[in-house]
């Protein structure tokens, strides 16, 4: 490619082999890049408004500060990518694999993601606002101070995941698995957590389950915490470590 033409807007790129480029600030915005190989390119700072990367490749490329707005990455393979101040508002990562990926400091509210695989992704302090992120698996994700406000996590899977201050305020985690999830400081106000499973989790209190919402019987606590139900719609906590 031509690194002194970087206007590649509404361009048909189907297939195109991109392995390692240098595509620093190149115009991508509404191309189609679907199953486009960008293994290890350079794509910082780069624009990819609305465009197609569907079953595309681009396992440690980075994409530092670049636009995806919209953009569909549906079963693409970032894998090790590095998406850190990225915008991918409204973007589609539908079952693609960000494993290990890079997405600190994102903008992703209202993304779609469902059935994509971050497995020990790092997701600090990203915007996840109204993302839809059912049956994704966060296994070992940091996910430290990031906004998930609203979001639906209904059966994700967050074992092991560090949530650290991270806001989940309206979220729904119903059927969420969340062994051993380390929950200090974690916002759950008004959070569905009806079928959770919180097997091993640390740094759960009273004081945050008192803010969700469940039923009885519905939710698998750590052995930390002890609920006690006077009737069906109220009970008692304790916690052993507080």
């Amino acid at each position: 490619m031509d690194s002194s033409e970087k206007d590649w807007s509404g361009k048909e790129l189907i297939g195109k082999d991109l392995n390692g480029q240098n595509l620093v600030e190149f115009d991508f915005s509404e191309a189609d890049l679907t199953e486009a190989n960008l293994n290890g390119a350079d794509c910082s700072r780069a624009m990819f408004y609305r465009a197609r990367l569907r079953d595309a490749q681009a396992a440690k490329a980075c994409f530092r500060e670049a636009d995806l707005q919209e953009a569909n990455l549906s079963q693409a393979l970032l894998q090790e990518a590095d998406f850190t101040l990225v915008n991918l508002e409204g973007a589609d990562l539908r079952g693609a694999d960000l494993t290990h990926a890079d997405l600190s400091q994102a903008n992703m509210t209202g993304i779609y993601m469902s059935e994509a695989t971050f497995i020990e992704a790092r997701l600090v302090k990203a915007d996840l606002k109204a993302g839809d992120l059912r049956q994704a698996n966060l296994s070992g994700a940091d996910l430290s101070g990031a906004d998930l406000r609203y979001s639906n996590l209904e059966a994700a899977d967050l074992t092991g995941a560090k949530l650290h201050e991270t806001d989940l305020t309206g979220a729904n985690l119903s059927r969420a698995k969340l062994k051993q999830t380390d929950l200090l400081d974690a916002d759950f106000t008004e959070c569905n957590i009806a079928g959770a499973d919180f097997s091993d989790a640390t740094h759960l209190s009273c004081s945050q389950v008192e803010t969700t919402l469940f039923e009885k019987d519905k939710v698998t606590f750590p052995d930390s915490i002890q609920i006690t139900w006077l009737s069906e719609t109220e009970y008692e906590c304790r916690c052993t470590t507080e």
